[in-house]
C-alpha cells in the first residue's frame, strides 16, 4: 500500500484530533482512568506477594533429627533441602543451642538442672517462600522431608498459607475479571467517540464514497485517530499508576518502620509500560474499527 496515502490518513487523523483539543483530552482521561485501575490492582497484588515473600521467617519447617543421625547423613539432607522448590534458607540448630534457646527463651534453668541431660534433639529449620509453590506441593514436600531416615519427626504450620494462596488467587481472578469489563469499557467509550467524528463528517464520507473511494480510504483516518488516542491513553495511565506508587511509599515506608522493617514499593517495568501502551492502543483501534465498520456497512449498503 502506498506509503504516502497511508501518512496523509495520519496527518488527517492528527489535524482532526488537534481541531478538537477538549473532546480529545477528555477521550484520552477517561481511557486512561478506565486502564488505570485494573493496572494498578495487579500493581497492588505484585507488590502484596512480594511483601508477603519476604514473610519466610514464619513460614518454618522444624525436622526434628535422631539423636544418633550422623553429621556426614544431616549434611547430605541439609544439602538436598537447600536446593529443593522454595527453599529460602536452612539452619542447623545443635542439640547444645537448642537447650540454650529453650533455657533463654521459658527460663527452665532449673528444671533442666533437674533431668540431669539434654533432653532436646538436634533440628533442621527451614525457611520458605510461601508463595514458592502451591499448599498442597508444599505439603507433599514436608511429608517427603519427614520420611528421611534421620528425620525423626516434621513439625509445621502451614494452613496459613494454604489461606493467603486461596485470598491472592482469588484477588488475581477479581481482577482479570474486572480488566476484561473494563477493556471493554474502553472500546465502547471509543466507539462512542469515533461514531461522533462520523456524524461531524458524515457529509465528507458519503461524497467520497460517491466519487470511488474505497472502503478502506475512508475508514483510514479514524482507524488512526484510535489508534493515536488508544496510545496517549496507555502512556497516561502508565504515568498515573507511577505516580500513585510514589505517593504512597512514604505511608508504606512509615508502616514498615512501625515493624522494623523496610519495603520498597515496585511499579511497572519497562516493558510492562509498553506493553499497556500497547494494549491500549489495540483497544482504540477496535473500537474505532467497530464503529467505522457499522457505518460504512450502511453507507455502502
Amino acid at each position: 500500500m502506498n506509503l504516502h496515502l497511508r501518512l496523509d490518513a495520519l496527518r488527517n487523523a492528527r489535524d482532526t484530533l488537534l481541531q478538537q483539543p477538549l473532546a480529545t483530552l477528555l477521550t484520552v482521561l477517561a481511557l486512561a482512568i478506565v486502564l488505570a485501575l485494573p493496572v494498578g490492582l495487579f500493581t497492588a497484588l505484585n507488590n502484596l506477594q512480594l511483601l508477603l515473600g519476604q514473610w519466610r521467617d514464619q513460614a518454618q519447617i522444624s525436622l526434628y533429627l535422631h539423636n544418633d543421625a550422623s553429621a556426614a547423613d544431616v549434611a547430605k539432607l541439609r544439602a538436598r533441602i537447600e536446593h529443593s522448590t522454595g527453599v529460602v534458607a536452612v539452619h542447623y540448630i545443635s542439640r547444645a543451642q537448642a537447650l540454650a534457646d529453650f533455657e533463654h527463651s521459658a527460663g527452665m534453668q532449673a528444671a533442666v538442672d533437674v533431668l540431669g541431660e539434654n533432653p532436646l534433639p538436634a533440628s533442621l529449620v527451614v525457611e520458605i517462600n510461601p508463595l514458592a509453590q502451591s499448599s498442597a506441593d508444599l505439603d507433599a514436600q514436608v511429608q517427603s522431608w519427614a520420611k528421611e531416615p534421620v528425620v525423626a519427626s516434621a513439625q509445621s504450620d502451614l494452613h496459613w498459607v494454604a489461606r493467603l494462596q486461596a485470598i491472592l488467587a482469588l484477588g488475581t481472578r477479581a481482577v482479570w475479571i474486572l480488566a476484561l469489563l473494563l477493556a471493554l469499557g474502553a472500546v465502547l467509550v471509543m466507539g462512542n467517540t469515533i461514531r461522533l467524528h462520523i456524524a461531524q463528517r458524515r457529509d465528507e464520507i458519503d461524497i467520497a464514497s460517491l466519487v470511488g473511494a474505497t472502503r478502506s480510504f475512508i475508514r483510514r483516518p479514524f482507524l488512526y485517530q484510535g489508534l493515536i488516542q488508544g496510545l496517549l491513553a496507555g502512556a497516561l495511565a502508565w504515568a498515573v499508576v507511577a505516580v500513585a506508587i510514589l505517593s504512597l511509599q512514604g505511608p508504606v515506608d512509615r508502616l514498615a518502620a512501625l515493624y522494623g522493617t523496610h519495603f520498597t514499593l515496585v511499579g511497572l517495568r519497562p516493558e510492562q509500560g509498553l506493553a499497556l501502551i500497547a494494549i491500549s492502543a489495540f483497544l482504540g483501534w477496535l473500537g474505532s474499527r467497530i464503529a467505522v465498520g457499522r457505518h460504512l456497512d450502511h453507507t455502502f449498503s
